[in-house]
């Protein structure tokens, strides 16, 4: 008996195992019920299957749609608060609430000129 642990497999085993007792089926007849359970088994197997591959490809839709909701609410966002920048105005510090920067004017620094010291001439003879 073989140990097997990925589903390709193990429906392949099942399937060459009902071939092999259809193939011999006369003297195997007392086995039916025990056929008809792994035929049974075999069938939930492959149904199961199925819906997990199709809840794979609900779950990648989803996904999808997820992130194009994500980016059109970002670009959304992005819109309000360029409105509310241009309604408030753009120094107005009520912008903070909408997590908006308002032009603030900078400080003045003051630059130093720094002065070269004298060059030292070398008198010519």
């Amino acid at each position: 008996m073989p140990n097997i642990n990925s589903f390709a497999d193990l429906v392949q085993d099942q399937e060459k195992l009902l071939r092999a007792f259809q193939d011999n089926a006369g003297p195997l007849a007392p086995a039916e019920p025990q056929r008809g359970t792994v035929a049974d088994n075999l069938k939930q197997l492959q149904e199961l299957k199925a819906r997990q591959d199709s809840f794979a490809a609900q779950r990648q839709q989803a996904t999808q749609e997820l992130v194009a909701l994500m980016k059109q609410s970002r670009e959304d966002a992005r819109r309000l608060r360029a409105l509310v920048k241009g309604l408030l105005g753009t120094k107005n510090e009520r912008l903070v609430q909408f997590q908006v920067a308002p032009g603030r004017s900078r400080p003045r620094t003051t630059t130093l000129v720094k002065t070269a010291p004298p060059v030292a001439t070398e008198p010519q003879s």
